[in-house]
């Protein structure tokens, strides 16, 4: 725990790290390894979310971090409860000191910080467990200096996801420049909290917050701070999740006046970024969509409940129910296990614009040497035939697999059987409004003509109006009625169970081969499952790790043992 008292008169060379005043003090101790990372969050009465900020940076994967809680003169509880923490955890450190503004609390921690990186957190945010180690793995796979990463925008109950960088490598300053210019404001570009910076060089170049500014402040400290890097990595991968708060100043209601003039003491800035990461006739060409930021404000496209895009808080990301119930289940940890392994691969779907089923789907096949069946596959992941076969159509489309003569005909018959389901469905709906009609005095005869005409309609799209109600009344995840080798058609003139189609699309005859465009989503598939293990068997050493790997592959043995007779 460490806890200190400072005033913001305090000079910045006084503020030196703790361990640092140990030195000469007699014997010489051991130097304190240095973490990875050094997360900071300045506190300002947010007593009512510290806690979950706090506790998902302490659920890191990435375990060698310190956590710098800057509490700046709050008058609610929150110093208490960074208080206990600290107490409870060794890596937490907490500097209270008399209200000076975020930028004085940020460079008070960026004072005392060690870690290799530095990332930084709002107070009523959180991160995604896995945020830390994404951004820093990035950061040393691709020896950049920043990283940015796409982030969740929360609103009430619904989250959205953010980005704007679609490239997939590492880009200069100038690139970065180029992507920004076209959305200078967006919240993307602007924020702290969806970077990491690599220390060594915000000490070399004294960078620090202006706490002269009130507004932009951490914009201009990326600013300062891409103007120095060599190379920026856009993760395509959301690891953070940003809740705007009602106290925040770009939610202030301020008039147009307002915001310009505050906008005049930033431009500067700004503008001067361009001209060192530009050449001059560069710079000269694009001077006018450079001072285009002057008239746009602050903004993150919030996620609205209607928008495109939007769902509910919590199926963002894999979670698992951990319950009394759970934890005494013998299954316990298979499923834990699942779930860890489904979290690592949700990330690289992530990144690769895919769904997880699809990603699951990529690895079961890719261990199966490359090519499996269509059953199997089905079998194992859990799809069900009309989900698998979206998928399958997906991932054909986007040339990662392709099928075989067989799937190339089931699948269009995947299609046709969609098609008539939409039919059905709009049909029904047209039922349903018009008997509402009817039961609100619409004539007898009207009803039977419409009726009739929903015969005429079915009938053209393969199906009895019976047969479209039982159809309907089924889970379009379920599919069409499937035998042990055959399919019932959805428009009711199926093969029936055990018979094979005529055409020759049977999912037992289905087989599914990945392509090379696959490889680079099977080496982040198996990069994903080694994080998952090594999560898994965090604390085992090497010899309970080979010897759980036996006793885990005899398990497999008995367990297939009854399906192989």
């Amino acid at each position: 725990m460490v806890t200190e008292e400072t005033s913001p008169a305090t000079s910045v060379a006084a503020n030196v790290p703790a361990a640092a005043s140990k030195a000469g003090s007699g014997a010489e101790a051991a130097p304190e390894p240095v973490p990875d990372v050094s997360i900071i969050v300045p506190v300002y009465n947010a007593a009512e979310n510290l806690k979950r900020c706090v506790d998902s940076a302490l659920a890191q994967e990435l375990r060698s971090f310190e956590l710098i809680l800057v509490d700046d003169g709050s008058t609610d509880d929150s110093p208490a409860i960074a208080d206990a923490y600290a107490t409870a955890d060794p890596r937490v450190r907490v500097i209270h000191q008399p209200n000076a503004g975020v930028s004085c609390a940020r460079n008070r921690a960026l004072d005392v910080a060690r870690g290799t990186f530095v990332q930084f957190m709002d107070a009523d945010d959180w991160m995604a467990p896995d945020a830390a180690k994404l951004m820093v793995r990035a950061a040393r796979e691709h020896e950049c200096d920043m990283v940015i990463a796409d982030y969740y925008r929360v609103v009430g109950s619904r989250v959205s996801r953010k980005g704007d960088i679609d490239l997939d490598r590492p880009i200069t300053p100038a690139e970065y420049a180029d992507c920004m210019i076209e959305n200078p404001a967006d919240y993307y570009y602007g924020s702290l909290w969806n970077k990491l910076f690599r220390r060594d060089i915000i000490e070399r170049h004294r960078l620090r917050m202006d706490p002269s500014i009130s507004w932009c402040e951490d914009f201009i400290f990326i600013l300062e701070y891409a103007a120095h890097a060599a190379s920026i990595y856009p993760l395509p991968v959301p690891v953070y999740y940003y809740v705007k708060t009602k106290g925040s100043l770009v939610n202030q209601s301020l008039t147009m006046a307002g915001v310009v003039r505050m906008k005049l003491g930033v431009i500067e800035y700004y503008d001067d970024f361009f001209r060192r990461v530009y050449d001059e006739r560069e710079y000269a060409r694009r001077h006018g969509e450079i001072r285009r930021f002057l008239i746009t404000y602050a903004h993150d496209d919030g996620a609205f409940p209607a928008a495109p895009g939007t769902k509910k808080l919590g199926r963002e990301r894999v979670r698992a129910y951990v319950t009394p119930g759970t934890e005494r289940n013998p299954d316990a940890a298979g499923y834990f296990a699942r779930k860890v392994l489904d979290r690592a691969l949700e990330a690289v779907a992530d990144r690769f614009d895919l769904d997880l089923k699809d990603v699951q789907v990529i690895a079961y096949v890719h261990h199966a040497g490359g090519a499996a069946g269509f059953a199997e596959t089905a079998d194992f992941t859990g799809l069900s035939t009309v989900t698998l076969g979206s998928t399958l159509s997906k991932l054909t489309g986007r040339q990662l697999a392709r099928a075989n003569a067989s799937g190339a005909v089931f699948l269009k018959r995947l299609a046709a059987d969609r098609e008539k389901q939409g039919t059905f469905s709009a049909a029904l709906a047209a039922l349903g409004e018009k008997l509402d009609e009817t039961e609100n005095g619409a004539g007898e005869d009207e009803g039977r003509g419409f009726l009739q005409a929903l015969s005429a309609a079915l009938a053209d799209a393969g199906a009895s109006p019976g047969r479209a109600g039982r159809r309907s009344a089924r889970s379009a995840e379920d599919g069409p009625e499937t035998g042990e080798t055959g399919e019932k058609d959805a428009g009711g003139g199926g093969t029936g169970p055990g018979k094979t189609p005529q055409d020759g699309s049977a999912p037992s005859l289905v087989r599914i081969r990945l392509t090379e465009r696959a490889e680079p989503v099977t080496r982040a598939i198996e990069r994903a499952e080694e994080d998952a293990r090594a999560l898994c068997l965090d604390g085992l050493d090497p010899a309970e790790q080979d010897r759980l790997a036996e006793l885990l592959a005899r398990v497999a043995i008995n367990a297939k043992a009854p399906f192989s007779r």
